[in-house]
C-alpha cells in the first residue's frame, strides 16, 4: 500500500510540469493583445474584428508597412528584418489593411512566416506589398501556395507597393530608397508578380524574386542568415525587450511562436480605442488613373506570366553570375531548433560563433519620426538621403558604391525616380561594416 501511494505521489508531481509545458507551447492571440498596446492602439473594425494601428502610422501619415528595415535571405527565403519594436509580430503574422483617411492597420494572424508580402520584379525594379486579409474571413494560412495571381485574388493595387531600384535590395536601410508611391503605376507596368509563398512540414517559405539573379544586380551583398528557433521562458518579457526576433552574427534568432493557437473563448484587448462599424477600405487604386487606365492595368496584371520577368537594362555587378538555380540556395526542410532552450540562455549560446553577441549588420541612430525603435534589431551605419537612382549623367566615380553604406550617386531632395538610366554596372561592394 505504501508503495502504491508513493507511485501516485510521483505521478502527481509530473502534472504541474506537464501543464506548464503545454502552456508554453500553446500561445494564444492574447500575446498580441498584451504586448502591442504601448506601441499603438487597438480598434474594432467591422468584419475584421480587433485590429491594431501603430502610433507611428498616426504621427507620420506617409508611413508604410515593410519600409523601416531590410531584406535578408534565410533558410526560409526572403525574410524581413525590422527596426521597429513591433516588427516581431506585424511582419511575421497576419496581414495589413489600409482604411481611408486613417492609414494602415495590422490584422493579427496565426502562422509565423519570413514575411507576408506580394512580390513584383522586372527591369531595373523590385517591389513588395503587404498582403491584405480576405474580408469577413479570419486570417489563417491554410497551407495553399500563394503565387503570382495574388494581386488579382487579393485586389492589391499599385499604392500598396514599395518599389526600389534593384541595385539597392541589399542595403541595410531601405526606407529612404523607396520611390514615391504616386509613381507606382509606372513600376507596375514594368514588372510582373513573382510571389511564391509555400508551406512544408508546418513551415512557411517565402521565395519570390530569384535570389541569384537579384544578387547579381545588387550593389552590395544581400545578407545571408541562418534562421535558428529558440524557446523564450517569458514571451511577454521577450517581446518587450525585442528578443523574439534578433540578429546575432550570421544567425536570425527567432523565439516567437511558430503558431498562435486559437482561443477557445472570445478574447479582446484590454483597451479598445474605438469601434468602426463600416470601414472604408482602400485597395491601393486611389490615384492610379481614370477608370479606363485602371481597367487596362488590371488586365495587364491578370495576364502576367511569372516565368517571363523582364531582365534588367543595367549590367550585372562585375564578376557576378546571373544564372538561376533550380532551387533557392541553402534552403533547409525546416528551421534549426534548439529544443526547450530559453532564448539568451548560456546553453543557447554555447555553440554560437564568437561574434554572436553583435550583429554583422551595421548600426546607427534613426529618426524620431519613425517611432520607438527595436532594442535588439540591427541598425544601419548610415542612411541614404534619396530614393532617386543613378542616371546616365552621373560620372564614373559616382557610380562606385563604397564598402560602407553609400549615399545615392544622384543625391537629391525627396524621393523619386530620374528619367535617365545608367548603363555601367556598379562595382561590387563588401558586406556592411560593423562600427
Amino acid at each position: 500500500m505504501k508503495r502504491l501511494a508513493f507511485v501516485f505521489a510521483v505521478l502527481a508531481s509530473f502534472v504541474p510540469a506537464a501543464e506548464k509545458a503545454a502552456a508554453q507551447t500553446e500561445v494564444s492571440i492574447d500575446l498580441f493583445y498584451d504586448t502591442l498596446g504601448s506601441s499603438g492602439n487597438w480598434v474594432e473594425v467591422g468584419d475584421y474584428g480587433y485590429i491594431w494601428q501603430p502610433a507611428v502610422a498616426v504621427s507620420n501619415r506617409s508611413w508604410r508597412p515593410y519600409s523601416d528595415g531590410y531584406w535578408a535571405y534565410t533558410d526560409l527565403g526572403w525574410t524581413w528584418v525590422s527596426y521597429e519594436d513591433f516588427g516581431w509580430a506585424t511582419y511575421h503574422y497576419g496581414r495589413w489593411v489600409r482604411l481611408r483617411d486613417r492609414g494602415w492597420f495590422w490584422v493579427p494572424g496565426y502562422e509565423w512566416a519570413p514575411a507576408w508580402v506580394s512580390w513584383r520584379s522586372g527591369g531595373d525594379y523590385i517591389g513588395w506589398a503587404p498582403l491584405p486579409p480576405r474580408r469577413g474571413v479570419t486570417v489563417v494560412y491554410d497551407g495553399r501556395p500563394i503565387r503570382g495571381a495574388v494581386d488579382v485574388e487579393f485586389d492589391i493595387g499599385p499604392l500598396y507597393y514599395n518599389f526600389i531600384d534593384i541595385r539597392y535590395i541589399g542595403e541595410p536601410v531601405l526606407r529612404d530608397r523607396i520611390f514615391e508611391p504616386a509613381q507606382n503605376v509606372t513600376y507596375i507596368q514594368k514588372t510582373v508578380n513573382v510571389t511564391n509563398i509555400t508551406y512544408n512540414n508546418t513551415t512557411v517559405y517565402n521565395y519570390g524574386p530569384d535570389y541569384n539573379k537579384v544578387s547579381a544586380y545588387s550593389a552590395r551583398p544581400i545578407q545571408r542568415l541562418k534562421l535558428e528557433r529558440q524557446n523564450a521562458a517569458d514571451l511577454s518579457a521577450a517581446a518587450q525587450n525585442g528578443a523574439l526576433t534578433k540578429v546575432q552574427g550570421d544567425r536570425l534568432v527567432v523565439a516567437a511562436p511558430q503558431k498562435i493557437q486559437r482561443s477557445p473563448r472570445p478574447v479582446a484587448p484590454k483597451a479598445v480605442k474605438e469601434k468602426i462599424a463600416q470601414p472604408a477600405i482602400e485597395h491601393g487604386w486611389s490615384g492610379a488613373g481614370d477608370e479606363k487606365t485602371i481597367a487596362q492595368l488590371k488586365q495587364k496584371i491578370k495576364a502576367e506570366d511569372p516565368k517571363k520577368v523582364p531582365p534588367p537594362e543595367i549590367s550585372p555587378r562585375a564578376g557576378a553570375s546571373t544564372t538561376s538555380e533550380a532551387t533557392a540556395p541553402a534552403i533547409a526542410a525546416s528551421p534549426s531548433t534548439t529544443a526547450n532552450q530559453p532564448a539568451g540562455s548560456s546553453a543557447a549560446q554555447a555553440g554560437a560563433p564568437a561574434t554572436a553577441a553583435a550583429s554583422t549588420a551595421p548600426a546607427s541612430a534613426r529618426g524620431k519620426a519613425q517611432g520607438k525603435r527595436s532594442k535588439n534589431a540591427p541598425a544601419p551605419a548610415a542612411r541614404a538621403s534619396s530614393a532617386t537612382p543613378p542616371t546616365s549623367a552621373d560620372n564614373s566615380s559616382a557610380r562606385q558604391p563604397a564598402a560602407t553604406p553609400a549615399t545615392p550617386p544622384n543625391s537629391g531632395k525627396g524621393r523619386g525616380h530620374a528619367k535617365g538610366r545608367e548603363t555601367a554596372a556598379p562595382a561590387a561592394s563588401s558586406a556592411p561594416e560593423r562600427p
